[in-house]
């Protein structure tokens, strides 16, 4: 912020938006920084904006700029990453600042008007859309969010319109409202969890035209006294619903509600919740998803309740076709060791003997119940878990399991020459630390690319990996994220800040699959095959805009042999191609530098 305000003073005050872009972009500080920072200034009243740009109002003594303490000191490792996030140029609370109220709202309503220009197959889905209305197969970065912008403008020529905008994340959250401010050029505002109900209430927030917030925030303070009724209408009908509101003069606060990662609105959730009560109220629903799952009876059944059109986008349709690269996917086949199989196989059969267990005592259904009430359940999901992440993350992945502690894999065995299972995993733990990381790092350095995602489930592999990248790039080129467990919301859209606008390397577990924009990469990795179709849609989807206009997006996946992973990979591959129409090119390769020798 403090450098933001010099650059005007020295420029004599006055400046336009382009000038300050091309002062700060050649510095590392891209576009999307530099309008919060704007955002922040015009909020605590140092600068105005006006068409013509940004002039000094208020006099300022800026401290120091941080970014010369931040380029003096080494941020290594995970830990060392979120210290530099909260240490960074611009935080968490100044950026949601910004975009929350700060002022009780009188009520409002806008018109929107765009601020781009829609490609033709984006206008065809435009112009098929009626009534409530579905957008879903879209992956991400093929711009479901402008066309639901595109049709609330539509929308709002007639008369101006009161939008609720839900989202699954505050990070999210953050950037859909400045979405909104930016593309819409609407006063949009976030609300969130993080103002409390107390403070919502006085600075009366649903007043807000354009309101960006998660399920939770709105339901609890708007439909929660409702909870009972909501309940039972799930299964019920939508028509003793709207009469019930009536009865009570419930009117829904909103003429038009954007669901983005609508997939998520589903079941019992706050936010099937409240898609029902607008529905119900007359409201108006656009809602987004990439891969919702419809290979669920269910979930589709339940989607059809709401949505009167529900359009699905094929990427084998040929006006599409135009706009996204080629999809190759890269099989690396990589070796194992000998010693690690071993385990592999013996962790297996401890499984086996807690299944049959399972299959005695309760029957062979109950395997699927997902119970975590008998012991031998709770047991045999832990083994499957383990045996699953030891190969498909590596060995290290494992390493404070306390699934270790579990008596057989302690007891010394004849086939791994009197070792427990679990001392010969430490041996070969010694051996080789992780066999995959060093096909990841191999590949980050010999591929061509401005932006580069790596994907794998576990969050401790995830952090080991951090680290050696970090080594490999430098702590400024790499970024990460991982689930609120191990980050916060606010770590992670600072993370999400720092890949677009700097870092070249973002290392992400499931939580960067969907919920979050990530912007799009030229290659992506993926550690560990997708567990289903939806995560593969959505891990596929982050390479499909292609920047720089190449016509092909690669995507490597790393697959163990000898182990379950390729019956994984193919199983979960044929459901996309069937459920989706989803399909891809294969290579299959044994050695990074050989086939980058090939061209391959």
């Amino acid at each position: 912020m403090d450098e933001v305000y010099r650059a005007i003073v020295s420029l004599g005050g006055r400046v336009s938006y382009s000038e300050l872009i091309s002062r700060f972009s050649s510095r590392g500080i891209g576009e999307l920084t530099l309008s919060l920072v704007l955002n922040d200034l015009i909020r605590r009243g140092l600068i105005k904006a006006s068409q013509n740009g940004f002039k000094v109002v208020s006099s300022y003594t800026p401290p120091v700029p941080l970014s010369v303490e931040l380029s003096s000191r080494v941020y290594r490792g995970f830990d060392g990453y979120l210290k530099f996030l909260s240490e960074g140029p611009y935080s968490i609370t100044g950026l949601a600042s910004t975009l929350s109220p700060q002022y009780p709202l009188p009520n409002q309503s806008f018109q929107i008007k765009t601020s781009y220009t829609l490609y033709p197959f984006q206008k065809r889905i435009l112009d098929g859309l009626a009534g409530d209305c579905l957008i879903l197969g879209l992956p991400t970065g093929l711009g479901k969010t402008y066309i639901a912008g595109s049709l609330l403008e539509r929308e709002s020529r007639a008369k101006p319109l009161r939008t609720l905008f839900l989202v699954p994340s505050v990070p999210l959250g953050i950037q859909q409202a400045i979405f909104a401010r930016r593309m819409l050029n609407v006063e949009a505002y976030l609300i969130s969890g993080s103002i409390s109900p107390e403070r919502r209430s006085m600075l009366r927030v649903w007043n807000a035209g354009f309101a960006v917030t998660t399920p939770q925030t709105f339901y609890n303070d708007i439909l929660s006294p409702f909870e009972s009724v909501l309940d039972s209408v799930r299964h019920g009908s939508l028509n003793d619903l709207s009469m019930f509101f009536r009865e009570v003069d419930f009117r829904f606060p909103y003429d038009v509600v954007v669901a983005d990662e609508c997939q998520n609105y589903i079941g019992e959730t706050d936010g099937y919740s409240i898609l029902l009560a607008a529905k119900a109220c007359g409201s108006r629903i656009i809602a987004l998803s990439a891969a919702p799952q419809l290979h669920s009876k269910r979930r589709f059944e339940e989607l059809k309740k709401i949505f009167s059109t529900i359009t699905v986008v094929s990427l084998e349709d040929r006006e599409l076709k135009q706009y996204i690269p080629r999809r190759i996917l890269k099989i690396l086949r990589v070796k194992v060791s000998d010693d690690l199989l071993k385990i592999y196989g013996e962790i297996g059969r401890v499984a086996s003997k807690y299944e049959g267990e399972v299959i005695d005592r309760y029957g062979r259904h109950h395997l699927n119940t997902g119970c975590r009430e008998h012991r031998e359940c709770v047991v045999l999901t832990a083994l499957r878990s383990l045996r699953l992440r030891l190969v498909e993350d590596g060995a290290s992945s494992v390493l404070s399991y306390a699934t270790w502690r579990i008596r057989e894999l302690r007891t010394p065995l004849d086939s791994l020459n009197g070792l427990s299972i679990y001392k010969a995993y430490r041996e070969a733990l010694k051996r080789e630390f992780n066999h995959k990381f060093s096909h990841v790092r191999q590949i980050l350095k010999s591929e061509d690319y401005s932006k580069a995602i790596v994907f794998l489930e576990s969050v401790e592999a995830a952090k080991q990996l951090f680290s050696m990248v970090q080594d490999d790039h430098g702590f400024e080129n790499v970024s990460i994220l991982v689930g609120k467990q191990n980050m916060s919301m606010e770590h992670q859209a600072l993370a999400l800040l720092h890949f677009r606008e700097n870092a070249r390397i973002l290392i992400s577990t499931s939580v960067g699959e969907e919920g979050l924009d990530i912007p799009s990469a030229d290659v992506e990795v993926w550690i560990d095959p997708p567990s289903n179709p939806r995560k593969w849609i959505q891990r596929f989807g982050r390479v499909l805009r292609q920047p720089g206009g190449k016509d092909y997006a690669t995507t490597y996946v790393l697959v163990t042999m000898g182990t379950h992973e390729w019956t994984k990979l193919l199983s979960t591959m044929r459901k996309v191609e069937r459920f989706y129409g989803f399909t891809q090119e294969m290579v299959f390769i044994n050695d990074v530098k050989a086939q980058k020798k090939l061209n391959i």
